[in-house]
């Protein structure tokens, strides 16, 4: 794994600026605003699909849905899965899942009680992966 540099841009720190979240660093929120002149409309994007994911989870958590698999999480932010979900059962479970550990493992970083998360490389693992959360 390569070590953090803060002065290299990371698109799921972009997304965070463009969410209004504060994990992000100055070479992300100029990317963030290089890519806006090209693509106005991508933090707006960025807002209705965080939008739709708090639509989605709070529809299938009303019908009794309580476990949650979110697949490329990136990183945590405002209107998190379990945040949605436990929000309807706080019994809900969620698992994280990214294939960038960076992403993954900032989730461990934080002093809270949230759910686990963990990198996975799809690719190679899809069967393995099926067969652990299927034992959860």
């Amino acid at each position: 794994m390569e070590p953090f540099d803060r002065t290299r841009p990371n698109i799921a720190r972009v997304w965070d600026y463009w969410l209004g979240g504060k994990d992000n660093f100055a070479a992300d929120r100029e990317l963030a605003e290089k890519m806006l002149t090209v693509h106005p409309v991508s933090a707006q994007m960025a807002r209705e699909n965080r939008q739709f994911l708090g639509r989605a989870v709070s529809y299938v958590a009303a019908r009794g849905v309580r476990q949650f698999i979110d697949v490329g999480a990136g990183l945590p932010t405002a209107l998190n899965t379990h945040d949605i979900a436990r929000g309807i059962d706080p019994q809900a479970r969620v698992a994280y899942v990214d294939n960038d550990r960076c992403k993954s493992g900032c989730v461990h970083a934080r002093k809270r009680p949230i759910p686990v998360s963990f990198p996975v490389r799809m690719a190679s693992s899809t069967l393995a992966w099926t067969r652990w959360a299927a034992s959860m």
